[in-house]
């Protein structure tokens, strides 16, 4: 089960304070969707854009469109389309380290990473599964996140592994 207090901690530094107290059940309800999943059902694609279109609609209802939050430091920020795919993804990882560590949602989550490029789907290979695998396909993850995401998408995380 994910919690709605983790699922709020990940979307704060994206949506700010102020919107999720206007907005205190979004957190519940991306929990809710994530907790829902079930692979017989549906993908890990269609679970993250559910959670995409949640969070895109809700921003959309609040802003009246105009799509701009005010941020802890006071900040203006105007989300774009690609924003939402981000926090989603943050989103998805409290999901993957829900999963029972199985071979089988190994092979989920290494499937879902190589066709959607998910950091958060690499980033539980990396963490969950190091295990799970050889210490060179550990290595090339690293590899892989490091070169094709931002840093501040995975600073804080990245070295925990070790």
């Amino acid at each position: 089960m994910i919690l709605p207090e983790r699922a709020e901690e990940v979307l704060r530094p994206f949506l700010g304070t102020a919107f999720l107290r206007r907005n205190a059940d979004l957190p519940g309800q991306a929990a809710a969707v994530l907790t829902s999943f079930r692979p017989a059902r549906q993908t890990l694609r269609q679970a993250a854009d559910q959670v995409d279109n949640l969070l895109f609609m809700r921003v959309r209802e609040d802003t009246g469109g105009r799509m701009a939050l005010t941020m802890d430091n006071g900040a203006l920020i105007r989300l774009r389309m690609s924003d939402f795919s981000v926090m989603a993804d943050e989103l998805v990882y409290l999901l993957l380290e829900n999963l029972p560590k199985t071979g089988q949602n190994q092979a989920l989550i290494r499937e879902y990473s190589m066709r959607s490029g998910s950091l958060s789907a690499l980033r539980a290979l990396y963490l969950l599964y190091r295990d799970m695998q050889e210490p060179e396909e550990t290595e090339t993850l690293r590899r892989v996140i490091t070169s094709c995401h931002e840093p501040w998408r995975f600073r804080s995380w990245m070295d925990a592994g070790e």
